[in-house]
């Protein structure tokens, strides 16, 4: 899947449900999340007659649960009827095609680039203020590019409107 589509996936999700909150958006979306131990496993997405299931590991920290919420949702919505590998530290950094795509949701799902102050921290201090792992910074010069992108159209059509109205 290309980034835009996940993109426009991510945005249709918060425009409708009005948040940025995986739990909130998986109950919505009839998802069911299961907090259970799995010892090593952070999180897996699985789907048993067409009962679509996030599984957390109850032994992770809040922003753990939610990172690994919103990867797992990331699956689930990205690819619905794929067999995923659970998450772990060792598939924080995985070039699995479809793991690197849940990253990138997971991601752009938690960062809030309208966030006052979001221009001015560095990848560090947004990967913390979101609560996401280290190993996600690669996934920040998009966010990063996007916002740039969108602030030049909004000018250009401010300045498209100005010349227009004399």
């Amino acid at each position: 899947m290309y980034l835009p589509q996940i993109d426009n996936k991510i945005n249709k999700l918060v425009k409708l449900y009005q948040t940025r909150n995986p739990f909130r958006i998986a109950r919505e979306l009839k998802i069911l999340v299961l907090e259970e131990d799995l010892g090593e496993i952070y999180g897996y997405y699985s789907k048993f007659k067409q009962i679509k299931m996030i599984h957390i590991n109850s032994s992770l920290d809040e922003p753990g649960k939610m990172v690994t919420c919103s990867h797992e949702l990331g699956h689930c919505i990205l690819h619905p009827n794929e067999n995923t590998p659970m998450l772990s530290k060792k598939t924080l950094v995985s070039e699995l095609k479809i793991e690197k795509e849940a990253n990138y949701f997971a991601t752009h799902l938690t960062i809030d680039p309208t966030l006052d102050g979001f221009d001015h921290m560095t990848k560090y201090e947004k990967l913390v203020c979101f609560g996401l792992p280290d190993e996600f910074d690669r996934f920040l010069w998009i966010i990063i590019q996007r916002k740039e992108d969108i602030d030049e159209n909004r000018n250009e059509k401010t300045k498209y409107k100005k010349i227009h109205k004399r």
